[in-house]
């Protein structure tokens, strides 16, 4: 589970770059950094509603929704402050962001397929290597039989 003091800790900065009057190009870091943290918590939120078995599933199930209520609230936050910026900057934010996340699901679904293709190399490449082993000893054997050995 991801340390909701991360999340906490990254908005500060986001509101800290804001209140020292950096406009979206001032706060890009920040706001990234923030971004980063909600998709780890909202990626170990999913996680965690998956589990089938957990020690404390009570435990960790609040603290995620907790942490995805957060997320909700600094989200609002920050959408009034996109708005009093530019009224398109948080449609802007939200096509940018869409683009991010899809990126990262192509990346995911292609690290997925590079490994179930190593796997199924490594598996034509073993079931060779046996094939081979036994034709050996097969024509080992004959020739044994034969005493040619």
């Amino acid at each position: 589970m991801l340390d909701p003091a991360i999340l906490v800790a990254s908005f500060a900065a986001v509101k800290k770059a804001i209140s020292v009057g950096k406009d979206l190009q001032g706060a890009y870091t920040q706001i990234a950094s923030w971004m980063d943290a909600c998709h780890k918590v909202e990626k170990a939120h999913e996680k965690e509603k998956n589990k089938l078995f957990n020690k404390s599933v009570t435990e960790e199930a609040l603290s995620t929704y907790v942490a995805a209520q957060n997320i909700k609230k600094q989200r609002e936050e920050l959408r009034l402050w996109f708005l009093s910026q530019n009224p398109q900057a948080w449609n802007d934010f939200l096509r940018i962001e869409a683009n991010v996340r899809k990126a990262r699901q192509r990346a995911e679904t292609e690290r997925k397929r590079r490994i179930q293709r190593n796997m199924e190399i490594l598996a034509i490449a073993t079931l060779l290597i046996c094939v081979g082993a036994g034709l050996w000893l097969l024509v080992w054997w004959a020739l044994h039989l034969r005493g040619l050995l």
